[in-house]
């Protein structure tokens, strides 16, 4: 199993808001069929780490596994998530290749078995296109008179996100907030949106839950947005930290420290640079007071800082008159 670190940004998103059982619970009862997630024990959902894509395949999918007692009995619901602005037609059978591989495991691990689990296929896909394909496999199949029974069959569930009425998101917060902003993620209007969005957020009653995804949903679209739209998405996270100061600390200000810890070595992403550049200056002046007080010369704190002479000479005198 290809366990390597998934560097795509809309993978990363899905993965760690798949990754929290609220969200994970949220879809579950949502999404699935009523009959199914009557009988679903959701108390013992267990979230899986191992991944089942190959690595050559990791630029078209994530995904996620989930371990659920249905009607008692093990059984595991298994999420493939599409992220391309195009629909790859073999995305069934991708599906049954990941799903052999968590039989096999599960049939390692339990070597008294007599059965194998039931896995529950889902595909939740988020690009340009409408999905227009079957949730079956056979239609990949070469078309011969009489040999139907012999080709494997199951069927999944296809959530194309991207085409779904605004209205028809359902779920918890963190749940519409995810599927809204994968949804508008490659449209013109998601700056239109993105206050809706991020109202959703706010509206949370934990406020270090509400902090916590917060940091998630905007790192995400850091990495995800043009960036000659830099300046349009930092109006809007401005208008969030103002709009929702109450309830949690200043994400820009957590940003900058954690800058300022780690001595800017890559910095925050593009679209938090005014943020990061403000961190840096901050941390000089502070680191040119202490050498000022140790006695060192403007020159000497120069060369270390990259302050200016003019500068330093400022804060020299600035500490002189306290």
């Amino acid at each position: 199993m290809d366990k390597e670190k998934l560097f795509n940004p809309h993978d990363k998103f899905f993965k760690e808001s798949f990754s929290r059982k609220e969200i994970a619970k949220s879809f579950i009862r949502e999404y699935l069929p009523d009959k199914l997630h009557n009988q679903f024990n959701f108390s013992s959902l267990e979230i899986l780490k191992d991944t089942f894509i190959d690595k050559e395949l990791s630029e078209h999918f994530s995904d996620i596994l989930y371990k659920i007692k249905i009607s008692g009995k093990q059984s595991y619901i298994y999420c493939l998530f599409e992220h391309k602005s195009y629909i790859d037609y073999r995305v069934e059978f991708q599906l049954l290749c990941n799903m052999v591989k968590i039989w096999e495991g599960y049939l390692k691990q339990s070597k008294k078995a007599k059965k194998l689990p039931v896995i529950i296929p889902i595909v939740i896909y988020h690009g340009k296109e409408k999905w227009n394909l079957k949730n079956s496999i056979i239609p990949l199949f070469e078309e011969i008179e009489d040999t139907k029974k012999y080709i494997p069959d199951f069927k999944s569930e296809i959530y194309d996100i991207s085409h779904i009425p605004d209205d028809k998101i359902k779920g918890e917060i963190l749940l519409r907030v995810n599927f809204l902003l994968l949804k508008y993620i490659f449209r013109p209007d998601l700056f239109e949106k993105l206050h809706e969005i991020f109202g959703l957020l706010i509206k949370l009653s934990s406020k270090s839950n509400a902090t916590e995804y917060l940091e998630v949903l905007l790192r995400y679209l850091v990495a995800s947005v043009d960036s000659k739209k830099s300046e349009d998405l930092e109006k809007e996270i401005e208008k969030t930290i103002k709009t929702g100061e109450n309830i949690m600390p200043t994400i820009a200000e957590k940003w900058v420290q954690e800058g300022v810890e780690k001595g800017i070595e890559k910095g925050i992403e593009k679209g938090i640079e005014k943020g990061i550049e403000k961190g840096i200056e901050k941390g000089k002046i502070e680191a040119a007071e202490k050498m000022i007080v140790k006695g060192m010369t403007n020159a000497n704190i120069r060369d270390i800082t990259g302050l200016s002479i003019k500068k330093i000479s400022e804060i020299r005198l600035k500490l002189q008159s306290k």
